[in-house]
């Protein structure tokens, strides 16, 4: 019987190696049964998830899973995903008055959850802006239909999210670009709950071994554009730049510059510092 691991993510094209290698019966073939649930809250949806035992592993963003381990939440780092930092588009609605991050129009902010990369990445970019943002600033829209929604009804007219998701609500003009941010540190991590690390350890490292070795081969895959674009909605330039400018991890380093440069900028919003053991949060992973 093989072994059952429950692995969730968020519904974006970063994920589709691991998708096809499920498809492709690449897990099953080391007698691994992943199962992939899609989360359209984002990282703050799938820690709860992860703390809840509702999933054995889910792909995180860094500074969300971060924040998450601080507060609480019994996981490991057992892989970099994708090593590139993430390219957020700051998105307003196409009849808001708002023009720029800068402007005094009245601004308040969608995030998908508390604790969400969304959220924390709001928070970062006003803290480097000298701004800071309260609980009040912000308003919970649960995913990026629900940001739509909200945006063009002015309800909401700042939104942070990953640029190729979104570039295509901008084509079809219901949203505007005023602006990109990116913060200096890896983007997606695979991080496993505890409980799931003491139960099925050897199986989980099997299972990113695939996953190093599917994401290499997608990078060299001819049939990856043509998918990306079928499945994400993403025209053959998009595709293309995207390809371009994101780098997968293949082995198990982790570089710690980029993990400090997260709780650092994490203890510049945050009333309480983040107190983490690196080595304990690493254990799996050779740092560098």
């Amino acid at each position: 019987m093989n072994t059952v691991i429950k692995i969730g993510g968020v519904p974006e094209h970063f994920n589709l190696p691991i998708i096809m290698a499920i498809e492709g019966g690449e897990f099953a073939a080391h007698g691994i049964d992943l199962q992939w649930t899609y989360y359209p809250g984002g990282t703050g949806a799938m820690t709860r998830a992860l703390a809840e035992g509702e999933i054995d592993l889910a792909i995180l963003l860094t500074e969300g899973f971060v924040s998450a381990v601080n507060n609480g939440l019994q996981a490991k780092i057992v892989k970099v995903y994708i090593e590139s930092p993430l390219v957020w588009g700051i998105y307003t609605g196409a009849g808001s008055p708002t023009v720029s991050l800068y402007d005094s129009t009245p601004k308040k902010y969608a995030i998908s959850r508390l604790g969400s990369g969304s959220h924390l990445m709001a928070m970062i970019h006003a803290e480097q802006r000298g701004e800071k943002l309260t609980k009040d600033d912000f308003s919970i829209i649960d995913s990026l239909e629900g940001a739509i929604e909200s945006l063009t009804k002015n309800e909401t007219q700042i939104f942070y999210w990953e640029k190729f998701m979104t570039k295509r609500y901008v084509d079809s003009g219901e949203l505007r670009l005023i602006g990109e941010f990116s913060a200096p540190w890896s983007s997606f991590l695979i991080t496993a709950s505890d409980k799931a690390m003491s139960e099925n350890k050897q199986a989980i490292h099997i299972a990113m071994e695939v996953i190093n070795d599917a994401s290499t081969r997608f990078k060299a895959d001819k049939t990856a554009p043509a998918e990306l674009k079928k499945r994400f909605a993403l025209n053959t330039k998009d595709v293309a730049k995207w390809l371009g400018a994101t780098v997968s991890n293949t082995d198990f380093s982790i570089r710690k510059k980029g993990l400090d440069n997260a709780i650092e900028a994490l203890n510049k919003i945050r009333p309480t510092p983040v107190h983490i053991d690196m080595e304990v949060l690493c254990e799996n992973m050779k740092l560098k």
